[in-house]
């Protein structure tokens, strides 16, 4: 399977009823997947009601006029929003070129350590942002659920991939020769900014879901988030997904053996590490399940780094800087929170959860003990 970037000519349809069958058996062939076979039939499956402010998203059922080995039956699409203004903004942040960078750059190596979906096809237009995904469709695998969270059994699976994958980047060179690939300095203006701009309609939004005490540790979070984010680069870095939580996961498992593939990479950074993990800890377990598990969950994680080769860095180093990374989770979802529609049934259990757990997280760990460091 190859991937490829096009030139300013290439078409990138902007909706996803303009991927035509034409359309669809000339970029196949250019990307090597197919030889003979002419695609004579898409069904489009749009898989998130509502999508569109982000990207849009749906499976493709593809039929052929001759069979041909190699050719997928389905593939999982994911574009870019419609709307050229909300393009512009989100291109701002790299959402679409991230994505695409990492699929185009990164998930193809032979050594990358975590299962990802395979990449068919990646386009994406700089100027223009308009991005387009043909990823493994991955419609048989168990995906997980951010409102009943992770098992105890699937948590020990995902910090343990997630170990993987942050001691094979750790503090590499590599990552840094990634133009797409922003640190969390490059884009601290914008964050700073859209972190104060959205927590007015966060507290508005979410306000019965948190304690005083967590709305007091936000709006304190939001004077100190300039020398928080100045601190996380004298950290070691890795590659982050930036947004690792159950929702993010796909379960297969096979003779007996728990599998897992992450997706949406919109997010990945040049980050410290325990960011992710204080993510999937504080949003993918029930408040009573972290609590019980966090210490033998700390303990695997450090103790994979260890065992693929990453040395000077203590368990008292990631206790804290988990304790420190819920400015991560806090930084994420103050934004969504404020910015993106959680009025459905399914959203506003989620932003409800979301808030439960973050704001235990935030008090287990003191974390505005750490801002009165920053401060």
């Amino acid at each position: 399977m190859t991937t490829q970037e096009p030139d300013d000519t290439e078409f990138i349809p902007a909706t996803l009823n303009a991927i035509t069958v034409g359309w669809l058996t000339r970029v196949l062939r250019r990307a090597g997947i197919l030889k003979r076979a002419t695609v004579v039939a898409i069904e489009v499956q749009p898989i998130a009601a509502g999508s569109g402010f982000l990207g849009q998203t749906a499976r493709l059922i593809i039929t052929y006029d001759e069979q041909e080995a190699g050719a997928p039956a389905s593939f999982f699409v994911k574009l870019s929003s419609a709307d050229p203004a909300i393009r512009q903004q989100l291109g701002k942040v790299g959402l679409y070129e991230t994505e695409a960078g990492f699929y185009r750059d990164v998930a193809l190596r032979p050594d990358f350590p975590m299962r990802v979906p395979r990449p068919d096809l990646v386009l994406y237009n700089k100027q223009t942002c308009e991005c387009l995904l043909l990823l493994e469709d991955l419609g048989q695998a168990e995906f997980g659920d951010n409102l009943t969270g992770c098992s105890s059994t699937d948590a020990i699976v995902m910090v343990r991939q997630l170990g993987r994958l942050h001691a094979h980047f750790w503090d590499a060179p590599f990552l840094k020769q990634l133009s797409w690939l922003r640190s969390l300095t490059e884009e601290a203006q914008f964050r700073i900014g859209l972190y104060r701009t959205m927590l007015p309609r966060f507290e508005q939004r979410c306000g019965a879901f948190l304690t005083p005490h967590v709305l007091e540790t936000a709006k304190r979070f939001a004077q100190v988030l300039p020398t928080y984010i100045e601190r996380m680069v004298d950290r070691p870095q890795t590659l982050t997904h930036g947004d690792f939580r159950a929702d993010n996961f796909a379960f297969i498992t096979t003779r007996g053996e728990r599998g897992v593939t992450v997706f949406d990479w919109q997010v990945a950074r040049r980050a410290p590490g325990p960011r992710d993990l204080a993510y999937l800890l504080a949003l993918s377990l029930t408040v009573e399940q972290r609590r019980a598990t966090e210490a033998s969950l700390l303990k695997l994680y450090h103790e994979t780094l260890v065992a693929h080769g990453v040395g000077g860095y203590s368990a008292e180093d990631l206790r804290s800087d988990v304790g420190i990374g819920l400015g991560s989770p806090l930084t994420m979802w103050v934004i969504a929170g404020g910015m993106l529609d959680f009025s459905s049934e399914r959203g506003t259990d989620l932003l409800k959860r979301v808030c439960e757990r973050l704001g235990a997280a935030l008090d287990d760990h003191q974390f505005i003990s750490y801002l009165d460091h920053f401060a």
